[in-house]
């Protein structure tokens, strides 16, 4: 049943987080899916596994506008809701299709996912990401970056949309780099008053709740106390402050 203020569509996006990853219903136990349907809105998630925080703002620029107009919806009708995840994850384009697990329910032909755990499938991009490439600060710069770029890209456009976590935050970030945190519209960050910390996380629920799978994804019973004890409260509030 749908409470608080409407909206058509709901549209995630984020990494295996977000995707459902080890879920055996995901499209129906995924903590996107359960939160579009108390809010009785259409659902799109652009999740993927092993997708970095580079992959959901390109992916996001590139899509949400399609997809609203698919469901007959105008931006401020549409929910947008991104995951962050860890830092330290890239992508690079190429002329083939990523040929790995967790591929996104989306054409996203040519993009190739860069990630610590792809090193042990020997996977070239990889390693040589992390062997010469990789660099701790760059991480921690480009993430806020990226950050103050799509909040500006989603605030400008009309759409309504909040930001959650995978994974607990580096509180030193957001201290470190005030040049970028400082843009940043904390109304938006879900535990906000908890700023730099904020949160919960939902790896953090999956984990209090000694509810992770064998790779260390949340199943149903921690998507569903995340949504009905954190996400759709928050989200309530959310749309009743963005509402116009």
């Amino acid at each position: 049943m749908a409470t608080g203020p409407s909206i058509k569509l709901l549209v995630v996006n984020g990494c295996s987080m977000t995707y459902g990853d080890e879920l055996p219903d995901r499209m129906e136990s995924v903590w996107g899916a359960l939160l579009a349907r108390r809010l009785g809105a259409g659902f799109v998630n652009m999740g993927a596994c092993a997708g970095s925080n580079h992959r959901m703002m390109r992916l996001t620029v590139e899509r949400l506008g399609h997809y609203a107009a698919e469901y007959g919806a105008r931006p401020d009708e549409v929910l947008f809701l991104g995951m962050w995840t860890s830092i330290n994850r890239f992508e690079v384009f190429t002329d083939k299709p990523d040929p790995r697990g967790g591929l996104p329910d989306i054409p996203d032909s040519g993009w190739r996912r860069i990630h610590p755990t792809y090193i042990d499938r020997r996977d070239s991009r990889s390693i040589a990401w992390y062997r010469e490439l990789q660099h701790d600060g760059g991480d921690r710069s480009e993430f806020l970056l990226q950050w103050v770029l799509l909040d500006a890209w989603l605030s400008r456009s009309g759409y309504r949309y909040g930001l959650l976590w995978a994974y607990e935050p580096d509180p030193t970030i957001f201290e470190e780099l005030r040049q970028y945190s400082d843009q940043i519209d904390l109304s938006r960050v879900i535990g906000s008053n908890r700023f730099p910390c904020g949160g919960p996380s939902l790896y953090s629920i999956g984990k209090a709740l000694e509810d992770l799978g064998p790779d260390g994804h949340p199943l149903a019973r921690s998507q569903k106390v995340y949504v009905d004890e954190h996400l759709h409260d928050w989200v309530r509030g959310l749309l009743e402050r963005t509402s116009s």
